[in-house]
């Protein structure tokens, strides 16, 4: 009787069971940490899951120092504002277009990349995604220049919005101005009075018989003499007309003939940094461009500068291009892929590249110049210009077409070939090409 009462406390002890206490313990330890590996089981499907839904888009653009943190900047935004959608940045920092060309032709195009003068020659290999619809959906077109917005427009279709404009403008170094007595140049000002500063500001300092200090480096645009190299539509060339002869001759005269302006042999022997001659007091005003600024303020903030428009010659007129972010016609998320263009264009990235570049939407660019504090003061000028801007035609194999148009300019600067013979001679190459084209 005893011997039962014992074993009836053991077994209430265990459950009931005839199992060791032991064992039990075991079991329990064994249920939790099943519990515990579905959970993590469940879970890892969860993010699985997720991962699976994320959308991963490629942006390709032409890294450089100064643009490579504003575009790292402005996609962190983006993700964390969708944090479904993941960018990768594929940065390309040299001979871009051949290598997004190689990307497109391998059918590994990006979902989105930067483009510029050469986007003409993407968009007639069908390269872009019409966002036509989209834009009317959701823009005002009417808020941002309207140059620019027709620029990525091809056969009534748009195929981007640009965020930013590249235009030329003249430099001027304002303590050689003052040294000389010569008043500042004004964005209206005309030809005769950019020579009669020129030549005023064209100085032997030492009396060695050699210019120490010229009036100007660089030239005018084709288009202020009335001139064009290509048709709109890039039918034929344009470039064998009096205005062109007369533009041609009037760079070689600022060499030879007013020697206010350095020759060609020497700017390339000056080597790669052509800031050093503005930055010396070698130039008094130097041809630039919208690019220029950010290395003119870090390189150039010893001496006082400022910007004016070009001077009028048969009329004001600017080269200009343009820079966009556009959507690949083959990627697989055109949704998302629009949402992160859209990024591109928006307030906040026009804001920051505007140290490089006039943005396109009006209120920003107005915005930002009223808000300028530093070098150059008459940032108004890039503005001033925006109704007088000449980009190169947005057409099929303009890099070859333009190539040819280069190699006559140089025949000319380097005395091989009178602007007469070159132009006529450029105008045949051109003809040629486009005729190879079709």
């Amino acid at each position: 009787m005893l011997l039962c009462k014992r074993r009836t406390r053991c077994e209430a002890r265990v459950g009931g069971s005839n199992e060791p206490p032991w064992m039990a313990s075991n079991k329990r330890w064994a249920l939790a940490l099943l519990v515990v590996l579905l959970a993590l089981l469940a879970a890892g499907c969860t993010r699985q899951k997720a991962e699976s839904d994320q959308v991963t888009l490629v942006l390709a653009y032409p890294a450089d120092q100064k643009t490579r943190p504003l575009y790292r900047e402005t996609v962190a935004r983006f993700e964390r504002k969708h944090p479904g959608i993941r960018v990768r940045l594929l940065e390309i920092p040299k001979d871009y277009y051949r290598k997004v060309l190689v990307m497109i032709a391998g059918r590994n195009a990006p979902d989105l990349m930067w483009m510029g003068q050469s986007f003409a020659e993407f968009a007639t290999r069908g390269a872009f995604l019409d966002i036509t619809d989209r834009v009317a959906r959701e823009l005002n077109l009417e808020e941002y220049l309207p140059q620019a917005i027709q620029w990525y427009r091809i056969e009534g279709k748009q195929l981007g919005i640009p965020f930013g404009v590249d235009m030329e403008f003249i430099a001027y170094n304002k303590k050689l101005f003052d040294e000389a007595g010569v008043d500042y140049p004004r964005d209206d000002w005309t030809l005769e009075e950019f020579l009669e500063k020129a030549k005023r500001l064209t100085k032997d300092r030492n009396g060695d018989g050699r210019i120490d200090q010229y009036g100007f480096r660089g030239g005018l645009d084709c288009s202020a003499f009335g001139a064009q190299i290509l048709a709109e539509d890039g039918s034929r060339a344009c470039c064998n007309t009096p205005q062109m002869v007369r533009h041609l001759q009037f760079h070689l005269d600022l060499a030879h003939k007013w020697r206010v302006a350095p020759l060609p042999d020497a700017i390339q022997q000056e080597g790669l940094d052509i800031y050093a001659a503005f930055r010396q007091g070698r130039a008094a005003m130097m041809r630039m461009y919208t690019w220029d600024l950010p290395a003119l303020r870090e390189q150039c903030r010893e001496i006082d500068w400022d910007i004016v428009n070009g001077p009028k010659v048969v009329q004001r007129g600017y080269w200009a291009s343009s820079q966009a972010v556009l959507i690949s016609s083959e990627t697989r998320h055109p949704d998302e892929a629009w949402l992160l263009c859209k990024e591109f264009f928006g307030p906040e990235f026009q804001r920051s590249m505007a140290q490089r570049g006039l943005p396109t939407n009006l209120k920003i660019a107005r915005e930002v110049i009223a808000a300028n504090r530093e070098r150059p003061a008459n940032l108004a000028a890039l503005l001033k210009a925006s109704d007088a801007l000449y980009p190169f035609p947005r057409v099929a194999h303009l890099s070859e077409l333009l190539q040819h148009w280069w190699n006559a300019n140089e025949s000319v600067n380097c005395l091989r070939a009178t602007p007469e013979v070159a132009v006529a001679r450029a105008e045949r190459a051109i003809n040629r090409a486009i005729a190879r084209g079709r």
